[in-house]
């Protein structure tokens, strides 16, 4: 196997520390020479690691993706042109006998040395921190959801029913009425109407009814205290919204390509974006991106027989996007994407039919960033949706 560098060096990363192993020589030597030193990491002491590789003219640098705590490490060594190498930590834990981090480093070392690990993908620093700023929007939006919840707890706790009558307690008239509970305001049939407007279906008696209920003083301060901490949420959500509107900025091209394909709206192109990037060489081709999106079909056979097999975890944001996306595909009218589903639903259960529409809209994507060309359906009669790149092929 052709060797990838002269010296290479494995870094077993840690939050207080990092061990660093270099190997020195070619592959035709049986023992090269090992040199192993710890680090702090501070920037200082990972700067100082750098400076420590240069001098041991280190050409290669593998270390595994453990949770955060590679990316510093990644940044700082990046100043100093090496090629850096983050590996998934499921392929490399092959290490028999006790472990110790001079032993992990050490193997991630003889493996950089033979080129026997591939990178994973790590997107340019402009993506990466579009990246973060979805991934907060992301993890913002589910604690607003279990913010809500816990209101709806508190209400059917008290026996408060208005979510009987009203399908969203948090907009109009819903807000409205709960904002008279929290201030525990008197309750008649003519405060009641002034709160409702003319598209609720219920009258105002049964509103006043279902608001008859049990509030007891603790349960009005856990009100207010959810309440506040919801309209927080909200504000928080409402900045990042306009902080990855402007990261998106240059990206806006691509983006509304993105909105041309049926299912994806702004939100789920911005996801995309950010996860796959605006450049799809580092994957040598759609199979690949398939793969790593854990969209690819399962593969599973044994003495000549196909058995059920899951897709896999890979990443797991963009997943969720395209699914939603399929999801959204399936009920939009007169597209290839909605009779493809229909077709597979027919022979297949509809989660199997609903994961085969994401993975054909993830390699029409593909084929958009690849290209540079503009998605757009055919008339009804064609039989199916096909892109001015021809996505049929695909």
């Amino acid at each position: 196997m052709e060797v990838v560098a002269e010296s290479v060096a494995g870094i077993d990363v840690h939050q207080k520390q990092i061990t660093v192993t270099i190997l020195i020589g070619s592959e035709s030597v049986k023992k090269p020479k090992k040199v192993s030193k710890r680090f702090g990491t501070t920037t200082n002491m990972l700067k100082n690691c750098g400076k420590w590789l240069k001098e041991h003219c280190v050409e290669q640098v593998l270390m595994e993706s453990t949770g955060q705590y590679w990316r510093p490490v990644w940044q700082i060594l990046e100043s100093f042109d090496f090629q850096l190498i983050l590996c998934n930590p499921r392929i490399v834990k092959n290490i028999p006998g006790k472990k110790t981090d001079q032993k992990d480093s050490e193997w991630l070392s003889e493996l950089a040395r033979y080129g026997l690990v591939s990178a994973s993908y790590v997107p340019p620093r402009k993506i990466q921190e579009l990246r973060e700023s979805t991934r907060s929007r992301k993890k913002m939006k589910e604690s607003l959801t279990r913010t809500k919840n816990e209101i709806h707890n508190i209400l059917q706790r008290s026996n408060i029913k208005l979510t009987s009558f009203i399908s969203d307690l948090f907009k109009g008239s819903g807000l409205k009425l709960l904002n008279m509970i929290i201030n525990g305001e008197v309750l008649t049939i003519n405060s009641v109407t002034k709160c409702m407007h003319g598209k609720l279906k219920a009258s105002p008696e049964q509103i006043l009814e279902s608001m008859d209920g049990v509030l007891s003083q603790n349960d009005r301060n856990l009100l207010v205290i959810q309440m506040n901490l919801l309209n927080s949420y909200l504000k928080c959500i409402a900045d990042l919204n306009d902080l990855i509107d402007e990261q998106i900025g240059e990206f806006s091209d691509l983006c509304h390509r993105l909105q041309d394909i049926p299912g994806i709206s702004s939100a789920t192109a911005q996801v995309i974006i950010t996860e796959i990037g605006v450049d799809v060489s580092p994957f040598p081709d759609v199979h690949h991106l398939a793969s790593w999106a854990g969209l690819c079909p399962g593969n599973y056979e044994s003495a000549g027989v196909k058995h059920g097999s899951r897709i896999l975890h890979g990443n797991v944001y963009l997943k969720k996007a395209l699914v939603t996306a399929a999801m959204g595909a399936k009920i939009t009218k007169e597209t290839g994407l909605k009779d493809y589903f229909w077709r597979l639903k027919s022979r297949m259960c509809a989660q199997k039919a609903l994961i085969a529409v994401a993975h054909k809209i993830l390699r029409i994507i593909y084929s958009l960033i690849e290209s540079g060309k503009t998605y757009r359906e055919y008339k009804k009669d064609q039989r199916k949706a096909i892109t001015s790149v021809q996505i049929s092929r695909i």
